[in-house]
């Protein structure tokens, strides 16, 4: 923002009067945030705009936030001007220290994570951000940033710091907090002509599908890389990929509200259902190969049988867009995540809601089921991964260490692992039990949305927004 914006021109931007109070401040950001999502917006001229807004508005935040005078002490000189050189991390630290000393932890981690953002290497803000995580009773997340605190101030004595905590450094990517180096290599990458949303990889290992904004479906041999089939009949996004289980046949949601059925060996579209009309943001294929159920922008679950090509019945629980579905086969449970920060677990036969998952402060983009059918793992832009009993739906863990959105997360085969994969470019493994971040596998040049194992283990491919779909191969 220009030097020439006074202070009523950024309380306007989150459509504000001059004065307003910190939650008004707070309200009004997260409201406008989550109206000017990119990912809200279909078409790429919107979503272009989009990315204009959400920049003018966290700016306008940040400002507002580091600029509101105390509730009880407003300076009549604070009301003219606001200070447009970019907010510092130190300024950032000393709101969360205030909030924390009132006992205010939620907030207080906030301003901290701000001050990271601002200053990767600012150990107290780590060390302070930790403390707060412990007193919520974030574990995990506490020893994440209280490792990171000790590592940064060991690096900064070892280099003769100044007495100040460093000046920001945007440039520089924050630590890892890693133990060993990452056993997995790229061994192909191959290509789309816009962001990849989406990768499958059949139960059979041989084939690894891809969906697109190029509106194209891409197959491909799995071992080599080879491009078998491109699949053109979308006229919009193709958001979610499905394999049945034989690996025949594969399933694809689209933002042109339709789903269609291709056989995998010659890449022929058999049969077209247009049961939602509204983008479809998920499919899954029920353990018996019977019927494809669907979430879209509708925020409905819908289930539809592949060969008469009939809608049966329509699942209403969520009140905003489903992201993803997925299917515990053992249990017969459909397991739903949403834009409406909720998890669902629904009975697979009578389609009965059982139980509704509460935890994550922002839109669950991924679920997935432990290999064993025990832990529900759930991804979501609140940056976090949380753990959950299947059984019981209570919290298991959160593995904080994601710097942006999760997009999304695979157990290993074996069920010891969940790769992650997020909108910080990163792709990371964890340890299931243990919740310890392991190593980051390597990064994509933009978000990373999809991540899936291959049936043996041996193969991980993400795709991202760079256009690419990475193949990796682990060492050991």
């Amino acid at each position: 923002m220009s030097d020439r914006f006074d202070i009523n021109h950024v309380y306007n931007i989150l459509g504000l009067k001059p004065g307003a109070s910190v939650e008004e401040v707070k309200q009004a950001y997260r409201q406008m945030a989550k109206t000017w999502h990119p990912d809200s917006f279909l078409e790429p001229q919107q979503k272009q705009e989009a990315e204009e807004k959400i920049k003018e508005i966290n700016q306008a935040y940040a400002r507002l936030k580091s600029y509101q005078p105390n509730e009880t002490n407003q300076s009549a000189s604070s009301s003219i001007k606001i200070d447009l050189t970019p907010s510092n991390a130190e300024s950032f630290y000393k709101l969360g220290m205030e909030k924390a000393q009132k006992g205010k932890y939620t907030e207080a981690i906030e301003d901290f994570s701000q001050a990271i953002r601002l200053n990767p290497n600012y150990f107290e803000a780590y060390k302070y951000r930790g403390l707060a995580c412990s007193k919520l009773g974030y574990e995990n997340r506490a020893k994440s940033d209280l490792k990171n605190a000790r590592e940064l101030e060991l690096k900064q004595k070892k280099a003769a710091p100044k007495p100040t905590p460093p000046s920001p450094k945007p440039a520089t990517p924050p630590p890892e907090s890693q133990s060993q180096p990452s056993p997995w290599k790229c061994v192909h990458t191959l290509t789309h002509q816009n962001w990849v949303s989406t990768t499958v990889i059949s139960p059979d290992g041989q084939t690894l599908a891809s969906g697109s904004s190029d509106n194209t479906i891409k197959i491909w041999h799995l071992d080599t890389g080879k491009l078998l089939h491109t699949l053109t009949s979308h006229t919009k996004w193709v958001r979610c990929l499905a394999f049945s289980p034989d690996s025949q046949t594969l399933v694809s949601g689209s933002d042109d509200g339709s789903i269609m059925i291709w056989q995998v060996s010659t890449g022929k579209l058999l049969k077209t259902l247009k049961v939602h009309s509204t983008p479809v943001f998920s499919v899954t294929i029920s353990p018996d190969g019977q019927t494809v159920l669907s979430g879209g922008a509708d925020t409905t679950i819908k289930v539809s049988h592949i060969e008469m090509g009939q809608l049966l019945q329509v699942l209403k629980a969520h009140s905003d867009l489903v992201f993803s579905l997925s299917i515990c086969p053992n249990q017969q449970i459909l397991i739903s995540g949403s834009a409406d920060n909720t998890i669902k677990l629904w009975n697979l036969k009578s389609r009965k809601l059982l139980q509704t998952l509460n935890g994550h402060s922002g839109c669950v983009t991924c679920v997935v089921i432990s290999p064993d059918g025990q832990i529900l793992a759930s991804g979501s832009y609140d940056q976090t991964i949380k753990l959950w009993n299947i059984n019981t739906g209570k919290l298991i863990n959160t593995l904080a260490g994601h710097r942006n959105y999760v997009c999304a997360i695979a157990f290993s085969v074996d069920g010891q692992h969940i790769v992650s994969g997020s909108a910080d470019r990163s792709v990371k493994s964890w340890h299931v039990s243990s919740g310890q971040e392991l190593y980051t596998l390597g990064n994509h040049s933009d978000w990373v949305n999809s991540i899936v194992f291959s049936p043996d283990g041996k193969t991980l491919a993400s795709g991202s927004r760079d256009m690419t779909i990475k193949l990796w191969r682990c060492d050991v």
